[in-house]
């Protein structure tokens, strides 16, 4: 079990430094649709690894 939290885990991280990167990325003078994935991303990776 401690194996499936720890990927997933990874798999949420990765998930949130991409869409970071396109909330970055697509950021024209104004927040697009990537910022408020990002922002939903980075909570749920703080709730698992608060979890953890």
């Amino acid at each position: 079990m401690a194996i499936e939290r720890a990927s997933w885990l990874g798999v949420v991280a990765i998930n949130a430094a991409l869409t970071i990167a396109a909330a970055v990325v697509t950021w024209n003078g104004g927040p697009s649709p990537w910022a408020v994935a990002a922002v939903t991303s980075v909570l749920v990776f703080l709730v698992l690894l608060r979890k953890r």
